[in-house]
């Protein structure tokens, strides 16, 4: 009975955990990082310190509920931060920050959560962002007040001067943290220019244009006012872009808690200004006659051009969602929904072409980061005649499965909602928010090309997939304001291809042949279109 008893001691933890439960996974990468610590010669080589670390990722990944999660994520963080100083690589920075970073908003009860927010401030006065490193020292006191580790953040506040308390404005009482504005990136050409303004906090503004004034010869600017806000040291404060359109942008910190950013423009038909949150960034849309381009009789004003003119698609732009450090959705046995959808766009992209003879533009053709408003800018900048992104879908409840296809509106579906949160990177509050937003960025016409493509689309991937696989849930074409979708000049839609979350669907899309059919009905949908736009033409 001793015996028996003694054995059974020590099996408790194989029948609570299993055999590969988080427990043993944890324990795993702690001997991993034991072995790292005990010895400096393991310690010189990159793939030691990875090996490590992929172990405590794997604890997070595969028992995200557990015990141990947080305390890997933690790890995680600590481990790229010790391997900056063999490495001295930023990217090691950043990734010990994402891990930390991810701590605090999945874990926020965690024994860790405060430790993680003052590493992420840590990190960032060693980075010498010294605004960032204040933001980011207070949010551990804010966020944190009962936490052990709220005296320690007070005192390196103590170190910050001018950074701790922004100069007040005169008659004022109030002081306010500033804002910083760390960059501008742009995306360009002839007739059409989008410039995004980043910064690390949301802010409001303000925009103006001014019109030419030939008695200086001064070309029309547009120009923006950052309120509450501040230049980052490391701001080019010119920035040329010579695209036909702007000649280049200028910044300046007008005052001392206003940064001013100014387009100097040779032409300008429009232009459309709007945030977009989590980050947040400014994004400015700037659009001018497209030259040598003689504008038709219309037949009916109401229809489209490309319906009056029964214009040919020329060029398709196809946009696998997520990649790089972003991998979207994760299935129940580790698919990524990154892989799948690059892999799908990449079996469309070689129909398109071989049944419709049309260029085609991918957003990204490997594993690589985009932002969701530069993917909208690849299309816009290569004049793209359709705009196509895919992804696979997801849902708390591993039982909701189907194919649904998206075009850009407004909506009060609290799915729609939920997913848009998802997709955009951001909370379902944002997406309300972006909703009042987008009333004055929609014009009709694009949005009914786009609604009468994704139910072409829509009907063809079902049919399809229909033919071959059963269950096959057709959840209809739906509507909602995608981050991707906005400021699209062209018929756009998100297809939400099968649920990778529904593990019978997460199996299918492994499969090739699943894929193949998909990128099939893709195609055939398109093509539905095409012959549509030419019969009402």
């Amino acid at each position: 009975k001793v015996i028996i008893l003694f054995h059974l001691f020590f099996l408790i933890p194989f029948f609570v955990h299993g055999a590969g439960g988080p427990e043993r996974l944890f324990q795993d990468a702690r001997s991993c990082y034991q072995v790292l610590k005990k010895s400096s010669a393991e310690r010189k080589y990159r793939h030691n310190w990875l090996n490590c670390i992929k172990k405590y990722e794997k604890v997070v990944k595969k028992f995200p509920k557990s015990q141990r999660a947080d305390d890997a994520l933690f790890m995680v963080g600590k481990l790229y931060y010790r391997l900056y100083a063999y490495s001295s690589k930023r990217s090691d920075l950043n990734y010990a920050i994402d891990s930390y970073r991810k701590l605090t908003k999945r874990y926020p009860r965690s024994r860790f959560a405060d430790d993680a927010q003052l590493n992420i401030a840590i990190i960032y006065k060693k980075k010498q962002d010294y605004s960032r490193a204040c933001l980011e020292f207070r949010k551990v006191i804010d966020r944190y007040p009962r936490g052990d580790k709220k005296a320690q953040a007070a005192e390196y506040l103590k170190e910050f001067g001018e950074y701790r308390k922004p100069k007040p404005k005169k008659g004022s009482t109030e002081s306010k943290d500033l804002v910083v504005v760390n960059g501008i990136r742009y995306w360009s050409n002839p007739d059409y220019t989008r410039v995004v303004i980043d910064m690390d906090n949301k802010t409001a503004y303000q925009d103006h244009i001014l019109k030419p004034d030939p008695d200086i010869a001064k070309p029309p600017r547009l120009y923006l006012d950052i309120k509450n806000a501040r230049l980052s040291r490391d701001m080019k404060e010119t920035i040329s872009i010579n695209d036909g359109l702007l000649n280049r942008a200028r910044v300046g910190q007008n005052r001392w808690d206003c940064v001013r950013v100014v387009l100097d423009i040779k032409t300008i038909k429009s232009y459309k200004v709007f945030p977009l949150i989590n980050p947040f960034r400014i994004v400015i849309d700037v659009h001018g006659e497209r030259k040598n381009k003689k504008i038709p009789r219309l037949k009916d004003p109401t229809a489209s051009l490309a319906r009056q003119l029964g214009l040919g698609i020329a060029k398709i732009v196809i946009d696998p969602g997520h990649g790089g450090r972003d991998p979207g959705a994760i299935g129940p046995t580790g698919l990524w929904e990154k892989r799948v959808v690059l892999k799908i766009a990449k079996k469309l992209e070689k129909r398109l072409k071989n049944d419709l003879g049309c260029e085609v533009v991918l957003t990204r053709r490997g594993d690589r980061f985009i932002p969701l408003e530069e993917r909208t800018a690849i299309a816009n900048t290569e004049r793209a005649d359709l705009f196509i992104s895919i992804h696979a879908n997801a849902h708390r409840k591993r039982s909701v499965c189907g194919i649904e296809t998206y075009y850009l509106n407004l909506t009060t579906d609290e799915s729609a909602i939920e997913l848009a949160a998802r997709e955009n990177a951001t909370s379902t509050r944002n997406i309300s928010d972006l909703q009042m937003i987008l009333n004055d960025l929609m014009l009709n016409s694009k949005i009914n090309e786009s609604s009468k493509l994704a139910e072409y689309v829509q009907l063809a991937i079902c049919e399809k997939v229909g033919k071959t696989y059963s269950k096959v849930n057709n959840l209809g074409v739906k509507q909602a304001p995608f981050y991707v979708l906005i400021g699209a000049e062209m018929p756009s839609i998100l297809i939400e291809t099968s649920f990778i979350s529904n593990a019978r669907e997460e199996k299918r899309l492994k499969q090739e042949k699943y894929l193949n059919l998909i990128a099939e009905g893709i195609l055939r949908g398109i093509k539905k279109y095409i012959g549509e736009i030419r019969q009402v033409s």
